[in-house]
């Protein structure tokens, strides 16, 4: 059997949780930040979208947690100061967070994940590994119809769409959740790189931050195929002979890590 690992994410995690109990501001500009959440003594849904506060009344030091896909066209994203946000976008509307009702949610759509494939990573909140090929249909089109079971299975059970990437290995799978957002699946085989992961800038790579990117690039290397063409000695020679030897196979989509379905209690 061919390994296939899928990296399965989230869209826009907890503001499309807010859209489900807020239907009213589907499409609008929408971030998640700041305070608590107050209870609310009317049917949610009906309240009136003239009614929600602003981005642009905000005061304070607070930060975005996650914004909808019509905010982020305004360049306003994560970990954004909200005062910031709102000279992008003042007319975005501001929720506080909820992390109790995203927690549920991620239980959920984590249990679907369960129900047609054993073998999944806990990535966080919002994101998974999972492993597909011994799953029925994992080596079927790459994972494809697995991957598209996936999806229904969580949108059925909570309304939320996710991306999805199936691949070789997680490097790469998680690269791929990223080509087809929102709502979309991608499959990559390791016969793509060249065409599909080479031409990516270097920062595509989790595990490359903006302090290595910056070095790489006062060398010329740009994108990942400028990485691949760096041989072993030169990248452990200028960058450790850890971390070098990780770029190295990085850059050729190499990765053998396992999933990790325990962990230790902290």
């Amino acid at each position: 059997m061919i390994r296939r690992i899928a990296h399965l994410d989230m869209d826009a995690f907890y503001a499309s949780v807010e859209l489900l109990r807020y239907p009213q501001l589907k499409g609008l500009p929408v971030v998640i930040g700041g305070g608590r959440r107050q209870p609310e003594n009317r049917v949610l849904a009906d309240i009136p979208v003239a009614e929600f506060p602003r981005l642009k009344s905000y005061v304070g030091r607070g930060v975005i947690t996650t914004a909808t896909y019509a905010a982020r066209q305004f360049g306003v994203g994560s970990a954004m100061g909200l005062m910031k946000a709102a000279k992008l976008c003042p007319e975005a509307i501001m929720l506080p967070v909820d992390f109790d009702e995203y927690r549920r949610f991620s239980s959920l759509f984590k249990a679907q994940i369960l129900t047609i494939a054993p073998l999944m990573e806990n990535r966080g909140i919002d994101e998974v590994y999972i492993d597909l090929t011994e799953v029925s249909g994992g080596q079927e089109q790459g994972g494809l119809l697995v991957a598209q079971a996936i999806q229904t299975a969580i949108f059925t059970a909570t309304g939320l769409t996710c991306s999805i990437g199936v691949a070789p290995n997680k490097l790469l799978a998680k690269m791929a959740s990223e080509f087809n957002k929102p709502n979309g699946i991608s499959i990559v085989y390791q016969s793509d790189l060249e065409t599909m992961i080479w031409p990516l800038p270097c920062r595509k790579i989790n595990g490359i931050g903006p302090k290595t990117d910056e070095k790489l690039q006062t060398f010329g290397i740009h994108s990942i195929a400028d990485l691949a063409a760096r041989d072993l000695v030169w990248l452990m020679a200028h960058f450790g002979q850890s971390y070098g030897s990780w770029l190295f196979h990085a850059a050729r989509g190499q990765d053998e890590r396992p999933l990790v379905t325990t962990s230790e209690p902290v």
